[in-house]
């Protein structure tokens, strides 16, 4: 199945990752040097189509002239993102995150903040479509991401595992700065908007945390949260890692 991916920088980070880009359509009267140079090095067809056109094809997702079409997202199974760790792993889990402007942006801090791997469900939540690799400005194409039937049986094996599972929740009594290394692992479950973690996700958590807000606002959307709390995380997964 084909996908398509819109905008110049996601276009360029599937260039770099290890996408398999089909071919690359740019509108003809504007210039994009770097994409040409990593496109022809690649052997990737380039091809150039006007406005409309690719208006069309990223069905109605920003792209700045330039549109993509790849392979099918090649998603990873948990086992191998753990395997795949070179200390404790620490990885983001999303319990039905449905916005795709927060997915993308989540994907785009796990990656950037050196998180192993993002799991999310099956159903339920966005998948990672056009607007996603957009809103994550490309750090799809560098994410591994294992996509899960059930996240609660998911959560359980890895808990099982020695893995630590720590829930995010606004009305939680511990501040997640005040969490220790886990020297087995650590994997943080975001809930989704609006509605938090679901009570049977909650329940496979062996630890929730807050956030500490002293200022005059009273939340933080689902995206700043995941960001702030897996900052936290990998830096106490680094610290571990280095005590080993």
């Amino acid at each position: 199945m084909t996908r398509v991916l819109a905008g110049r920088r996601p276009v360029l980070e599937a260039l770099r990752g290890h996408t398999k880009l089909r071919r690359i359509y740019t509108e003809p009267q504007r210039e994009y040097p770097d994409i040409v140079e990593a496109a022809e090095a690649q052997s990737i067809p380039l091809a150039n189509r006007d406005r409309a056109g690719l208006d069309k094809l990223s069905d109605g997702v920003r792209h700045q002239g330039v549109v993509a079409l790849a392979e099918d997202y090649e998603f990873c199974e948990p086992e191998e993102i753990i395997a795949h760790a070179e200390g404790p792993p620490a990885l983001v889990a999303l319990d039905e995150v449905t916005d795709p402007q927060n997915l993308g942006a989540i994907i785009r801090s796990a990656v950037t903040l050196g998180l192993d791997g993002l799991i999310i469900p099956k159903h339920r939540a966005a998948g990672i479509t056009a607007a996603v690799v957009r809103a994550s400005a490309g750090a799809t194409e560098h994410a591994s991401i294992a996509r899960v039937t059930n996240l609660q049986r998911t959560l359980l094996s890895l808990s099982k595992s020695g893995m630590e599972i720590v829930g995010l929740d606004a009305d939680a009594d511990i501040d997640v700065r005040d969490l220790e290394p886990s020297p087995r692992g650590r994997v943080l479950v975001v809930g989704s908007e609006g509605k938090g973690l679901r009570r049977m996700v909650r329940q496979r958590c062996d630890i929730v945390v807050h956030i500490r807000q002293e200022g005059p606002m009273d939340s933080l959307n689902a995206s700043v949260a995941a960001a702030i709390a897996m900052y936290e995380i990998s830096a106490k997964q680094e610290g571990a890692a280095h005590d080993r």
